[in-house]
Parts: C-alpha cells; structure tokens; sequence
C-alpha cells in the first residue's frame, strides 16, 4: 500500500468522526442547557481559542515533520475522548467539563486538519496534486455522507457517551494508520525553512485585500455569510426540528445528510457542465441560496399546526436545494480567487480569509442564538437571510441594475 493511500485512510477515519461530534453535540448542549442562547454562547466560546490560535499553530507545525504532527493530533483526540466517554458514563455532565472538551477538541482538530493538508502536499508529487486532491474531494464526501445519521442514531438510542466512545475508537484506528506512513517524504526535512513575520504577512494579505475593490466585496459578502447563516448547524437547525417540531433526535442527522446528497449532485452537475460560466450568475445564486433558507423558514412558521413529519420531508427537500447550490456559489468564488489573486500571495491571502471566516462564525452563532431564544430560531432564520440578500444587492446594485433594465427593455420590445 502507497504512503498517500495510508494517509487516505487515516483521513476518511477522523473525517468520518469530527462529521458526527458537530451533529451530536449541538443536540446534547440543547438538551443540557434547553437555552439556544446558552447553546450559541456555548460554541461561541468552545471555537474561539483554536480561531486565536491558529496563526501560532501554523508556526508550530511548520518547526515538526508533518507525520508526527498528525499522528500526535489524532492520538491526542482519541484520549480526550476516551477521557470525555468515562466521564459522562460516570455521571459527569459538568458544564464546565463539556466547556474545556469542546475547546481541546477544537484546537487539535484544526492541528490535525492544517497538518495533513501539508502532509498530503508533501506525499503527493507535484504532477499528481490535481489528481489525488479530486481523489480527495470525493472520499472526504463519501467519509462524511453517513456520519451524521449514525451519529444521531447512537445518541437518541444509547447516549452521548457512547458516540463520544466510538469517536475515540475511530480516531484511534486512524492514528495506527498514520503510524505506518514511511518518514521520508517529498520535501525532505525542515532544515531551510525561512523565519517569516506573521503580522507582515497579515498586512501584506490585509493591503491587497483593502485596495482590490472586487477582491474585497466578495470577501465581505463570505463574512456575512458565515456570521448569519453559518450557525444553521448548531443553532437554527436544532432549534427548529428538535425544540419547536419535536423531533426525534435519531433520525435529525438525516438534515445533515440531504445537505451533502445535494452537494454531491452539484458536483456531478458542474462537471458534467464545465462550459457554464457560474460567475456571471454569481449574484443570483447569492440570493438564490438565502431565499431557499427563507422559505425554511417560513415553512417552519406555517407548518406548525400540521404533522411534524411533514415540515421534517418539506425541510429535507430544502436541505438538498440547499447543498446543491451552495457548491454552484463556492465553486466559482473559489475560482475567481484563485484567477484574481496574484499566486506569489495566494497562502496568505486564503489564510486570511480563513481566518477571518473562523473568527466571525462563533460571533455569528452567539448573536444568533440569544436572537433564535428570544423571537425563536425559524424567524431569527427568515431575518438573517434576508439580511444577506439585502448585503447582496447592495453589493451587486449595479449588475442587478443592468439586468433589470435589459429585462424591462426585452419586455417592452416583445409589446411592441
């Protein structure tokens, strides 16, 4: 077996575990805390620290061979979650316990996953990258695609603390896999690497960023995003079909695998339509996007009265919709990035937008947790994406101008 068939391995593993914890857990701090806005604050402080950290962490790695890295990140999950597991069977549901986990379990998962991205570029030979990173793509989405039924599935008939155990037991297995990855690796050792200023790198990316006015839109317009819709995970989603609609928690995972079966579909459908230009169509899909999680919303508002299976079938259909356009909106941004961005400050530049994503997801999540508590998470829902559509046609006035007099012109002509 190859050395990247190892590490492919080893990645499907923890990738198949850090997709159950995110469905689960949400779902346990609900039932603890029976509070959305102790649910958001909750997350809000559990993801700063690895947010804060990850700029000193990329230092850190960098001095290590990427193998001991990893194996010591998935080794280290697999103990605190061993530890976690015999706590909670133990009776030791202490908030502040959960607090300390949360947060662990967030800083050595980003180490984990920054170190086997480098690991992955150093295995992998420089012909081959676009080939083993399509390879990739598809096993991180097959990996996760069961993940969070299973996980769900476990919890509502055995418990958090058996989830936690099998996440350990996972996240073992592949720590064994990772062991059995030869040291040697493309790059060869660590012994030239330049000392470079972060806070220069920052203001050389933060420069580039403030004086491209196209660069900058589109990444203000991902910051808006990720503050009012990224917390559908933790917050509005849970909110919804569990506290509102009731219901079981077993079968709530399904939410999180329609989302990926219409993921799935929008790539197949991107490659099959290579010759569309998705980025003339860009802030359409922007709006798009957020009126599909509009009508989520409202469905919840209007659903209430009828049989809760109903809105959970209607919800799917809309979590498929979802996950399918959302790739039609990645994918070109993504793309025009990495065309606009001069490739001699391309790493700083995702780091920072990287960054600055993760930093402003767990403000996102507290403001729309004490929201979702107060006027309840479907209306927080229907507000936030309005929200969004408003920023988008702020930020695409005139495009939507031009093609709103183009559409008002060819109706006029077709009168005549």
């Amino acid at each position: 077996m190859s050395k990247i068939e190892y590490l492919f391995i080893s990645r499907c593993l923890s990738e198949f575990a850090g997709a159950i914890l995110p469905v689960v857990f949400p779902l346990f701090i609900l039932k603890t805390t029976h509070s959305l806005s102790l649910s958001g604050l909750f997350f809000t402080i559990t993801m700063l620290p690895s947010v804060l950290l990850t700029p000193a962490m990329v230092v850190w790695i960098e001095k290590y061979e990427k193998k001991k890295v990893t194996f010591f990140s998935v080794l280290t999950l697999a103990i605190l979650c061993s530890i976690e597991s015999m706590l909670l069977k133990f009776g030791r549901y202490d908030f502040i316990y959960l607090v300390c986990f949360a947060i662990l379990v967030a800083i050595f998962s980003m180490m984990l996953d920054l170190s086997s991205k480098v690991l992955f570029t150093e295995l992998v030979d420089e012909s081959e990258l676009e080939k083993y990173n399509g390879i990739r793509s598809i096993l991180d989405n097959l990996s996760v695609f069961g993940a969070p039924m299973l996980g769900t599935l476990v919890y509502g008939v055995f418990g958090f603390s058996s989830v936690i155990l099998i996440l350990a037991i996972l996240y073992v297995l592949a720590a064994v896999v990772i062991a059995f990855i030869p040291l040697e690796s493309k790059n060869g050792g660590n012994d030239q690497i330049v000392e470079e200023s972060f806070v220069q790198k920052f203001r050389i990316g933060l420069h580039f960023i403030r004086t491209e006015k196209a660069i900058l839109k589109y990444f203000l317009l991902i910051m808006a995003l990720n503050f009012f819709v990224a917390s559908s995970e933790e917050v509005t989603n849970p909110g919804i079909a569990i506290q509102k609609y009731h219901l079981p928690t077993s079968i709530f995972g399904l939410v999180s695998i329609a989302f990926s079966i219409g993921v799935i579909l929008s790539g197949i459908f991107i490659a099959k339509n290579s010759k569309i230009e998705f980025r003339k169509h860009i802030s359409k899909l922007f709006v798009l996007n957020s009126l599909v999680m509009v009508l989520i919303g409202f469905s919840s508002v209007f659903l209430i009265s009828f049989n809760a299976f109903v809105f959970f079938g209607l919800m799917l259909f809309f979590e498929v919709l979802l996950g399918f356009i959302t790739i039609l909106v990645n994918v070109p941004m993504t793309s025009f990035f990495q065309s606009q961005v001069p490739l001699n400050i391309q790493s700083r530049f995702f780091a920072l937008l990287s960054f600055s994503a993760n930093l402003i997801v767990p403000l996102g999540i507290l403001y729309t947790g004490f929201l979702a508590s107060a006027i309840g998470a479907d209306v927080t829902y229907i507000i936030n994406n309005i929200l969004v559509i408003v920023i988008v046609c702020f930020a695409f006035w005139k495009e939507i101008g031009r093609g709103f007099r183009a559409f008002l012109l060819k109706k006029w002509k077709m009168s005549k």
